[in-house]
């Protein structure tokens, strides 16, 4: 049997990118994508979902999208486990960005993005390798 993992999110940039390079030059890219939904009876609700780019996509994005930019964002979503410094277990659920569309500038209302805390160094990081990135594409509208 065929399974098939993607998650796709439009949104909002949380935060600046920050790009980082692996001990073997690898580079790699987090952010955060802040969408909202509105309920019928209740204030607009934020989700914040993590992304992270590998290599050339990770270089792109860094270079051209800013914090409120609304962008799309499409990849497979893993979750991982790890034990911080203090003994304590962590999760997280991310998505492997493999394919990011730049659909505008930055948003007028300002946002925060969560944050960086519990970060973990990237050769860490398990199921994290960036080897799968035959599929990533970009698109810089201009």
């Amino acid at each position: 049997m065929r399974t098939y993992n993607r998650a796709t999110v439009i949104g909002n940039v949380g935060s600046e990118v920050i790009l980082r390079y692996t001990q073997t030059g690898k580079a790699v890219a987090n952010l955060s994508v802040a969408t909202h939904e509105r309920r019928k009876d209740g204030p607009e609700v934020t989700t914040w979902h993590r992304v992270v780019l590998w290599e050339r996509l990770a270089e792109l994005t860094q270079q051209y999208v800013k914090k409120g930019q609304t962008i799309y964002v499409e990849g497979p979503l893993s979750h991982r486990e790890w034990v911080d410094s203090n003994g304590i277990v962590r999760n997280r659920s991310e998505i492997t960005a493999r394919e990011v569309l730049f659909l505008g500038e930055p948003a007028t209302r300002s946002q925060q993005g969560p944050s960086n805390e519990d970060t973990k160094p990237v050769d860490a990081v398990p199921g994290s390798n960036g080897e799968e990135t035959s599929e990533v594409s970009v698109a810089i509208p201009f």
